[in-house]
């Protein structure tokens, strides 16, 4: 691209406001509780001790019994598979190991008959080096794909940066990556191109636009085979050299919505991007709250006892009760007007296929799982839960690394077979050889079961439905109920907050430690009726006029209606 050229177009990119108005959201969000699938471990239908679209459609009663109505399934496109499913060769198929486009389809229409969305992972980033683009765009000779991918023109001696790959395509330049080496970075322009920099590319240039389109294709094609939105991978992340407030991917985004909203209007997209004030005002329907980003500094001080580097943290939910809230409360109180302004949703998953499950190290009795778990599902914003969750599956320290999943940590232990029985391999593969698994089955004498918990009202699986129950009946429960954190954050033990709405007040209150402990909080009413919890006897409530004050014994979690 000529050096004026490119000048021209860098002006007319900056000159480009992004806007930050709110938009509407499809009406069935407003109800979602969202189910988090990987494919590779919910459900083998065929005995290759891989899981498949099939085994999850046999599946599906059971989700809506535990009361979800919308799920997340992880990449399920033809892969290369050295990235867990992130390392796509083809976005318009099934991969194989998982069946086909029409198993596809078929399990999107009975989920739709069953009352249940399906959303699909979109990673709109990258490629797999093996993608069919990304071998033309290697060819020495300029074609359609030269530049889907990021060049340079040449190898100098020494590379322009760390995300430069050096290899020995037909092509005589260094390419860019986005994760691993494996995974080339798709084309959507530079923020503000450096003239001296040939490689860098301006947004509205030939590459850029043709990637974008190639993008809004993709969405299109799998909408029209009934997918109702998407998770969409490294959602920040794809406009390069992009300033701090992400002004370059959110006119990305916006023009994706401009269309996107006008075509597929009931459709939503979740954003991996944990900074809901650029996602939403992008157009996205909600932001995830994960472990990288503003959310990772609320998630990380409540959620993880250790660092990715394995280092020991002193988190919030445990029974040591040294746990801090001050700061994570005030982040998500900001957190939470931001998106209330906006519109749109920051939801905090219970955690995912890159992050370690709930129940994990010391964090392993079933009270203390519903003590944790119970923060998630009481937000005002639409729960996310990923699959095993809901009966306290545990984090397997010892599960191999597998296709890609070990980078600053392993990601294989949070990626286990699901455990639906006592029966071979727990239900998950009836008649693999365990040794041809995708990942090894918990190993304890008396490990979590969907059989043995659904049988069990004291079991986590129980109370995770009879939360949902609680919440889907109960307006100041869901997402249009205000959240207002109420206790003392000074005093971190027990965690006490508000959800209301003009006619309704409830008061969630959540003791994770192992000794019994008070809390007060200001007058909202003339009593406080306790309503749902893991021990009715293990919490205790006395109103005055001075206000209300809570008793609540070791590892223990009670909702109250203030009447």
């Amino acid at each position: 691209m000529k050096q004026t050229l490119r000048t021209v177009l860098l002006t007319l990119f900056t000159i480009v406001a992004v806007t930050t108005s709110a938009k509407e959201h499809p009406e069935w969000l407003k109800s979602a509780v969202i189910y988090h699938i990987y494919p590779s471990t919910y459900m083998d239908s065929n005995g290759d001790g891989i899981g498949d679209l099939n085994g999850i459609r046999s599946r599906l009663d059971y989700i809506k019994s535990v009361g979800f109505n919308c799920i997340w399934l992880s990449p399920c496109f033809a892969s290369a598979w050295e990235d867990g499913g992130y390392d796509i060769i083809d976005f318009y198929s099934v991969d194989k190991r998982f069946g086909t486009n029409a198993d596809l389809e078929a399990l999107i229409a009975e989920a739709h008959y069953k009352g249940i969305k399906v959303l699909l992972d979109l990673v709109a980033g990258h490629t797999s080096d093996k993608h069919p683009w990304f071998r033309e765009s290697c060819k020495a000779e300029r074609n359609q794909y030269s530049d889907y991918y990021i060049w340079t023109e040449g190898k100098p001696e020494r590379k322009p940066g760390p995300k430069f790959v050096d290899n020995d395509h037909p092509r005589n330049g260094y390419f860019i990556r986005n994760f691993f080496d494996i995974q080339p970075a798709l084309n959507y322009g530079y923020y503000q191109p450096k003239a001296d920099h040939e490689w860098e590319q301006a947004y509205e240039a030939e590459g850029p636009t043709a990637v974008r389109n190639e993008l809004k294709r993709i969405i299109a094609w799998w909408c029209s085979k009934g997918a109702d939105g998407f998770r969409v991978d490294m959602a920040n992340s794809l406009v390069k050299s992009d300033n701090q407030n992400r002004d370059g991917v959110r006119r990305l985004w916006q023009e994706i919505f401009e269309w996107y909203d006008t075509e597929f209007p009931e459709n939503i997209m979740l954003s991996e991007w944990s900074e809901p004030e650029q996602s939403l005002s992008s157009g996205f329907d909600i932001d995830l709250l994960i472990h990288n980003g503003i959310g990772g500094k609320i998630y990380r001080p409540l959620v993880c006892e250790t660092t990715d580097k394995m280092v020991p943290t002193t988190c919030y939910f445990n029974r040591a009760g040294k746990g801090e809230i001050a700061e994570p409360m005030r982040i998500y109180n900001e957190v939470y007007k931001s998106y209330r302004k906006l519109g749109g949703y920051a939801s905090m998953p219970t955690c995912s296929h890159d992050i370690w499950r709930l129940t994990r190290m010391n964090r392993t009795g079933v009270d203390e799982q519903k003590v944790a778990i119970t923060w998630f599902l009481t937000l005002p914003t639409p729960p996310i839960v990923y699959y095993g969750e809901e009966i306290g599956m545990r984090n397997l320290e010892y599960a191999p690394p597998k296709e890609g999943s070990f980078s600053s940590r392993n990601r294989s232990v949070c990626r286990t077979p699901m455990q639906w029985d006592t029966t071979a391999n727990a239900g998950f593969s009836t008649v693999a050889d365990p040794a041809k698994l995708y990942l090894p089955i918990d190993n304890a004498p008396s490990f979590p079961n969907v059989a043995e918990q659904q049988g069990d009202p004291q079991s986590v699986l129980s109370y995770v439905k009879g939360l949902l129950a609680l919440r889907a009946s109960t307006p100041a429960l869901g997402v249009e109920g205000d959240w207002e954190y109420v206790g003392d954050v000074g005093n971190p033990y027990p965690m006490i907050y508000a959800r209301r709405t003009a006619d309704a007040k409830y008061v969630v209150v959540l003791n994770p430690s192992d000794r019994t402990v008070t809390g007060d909080i200001a007058p909202m009413g003339s009593k406080a009726k306790w309503v749902y919890g893991n021990n009715r006897r293990a919490a205790k409530c006395k109103s005055s006029s001075a206000g209300h004050s809570f008793t609540m014994q070791p590892v223990s979690v009670a909702i109250f209606k203030i009447e």
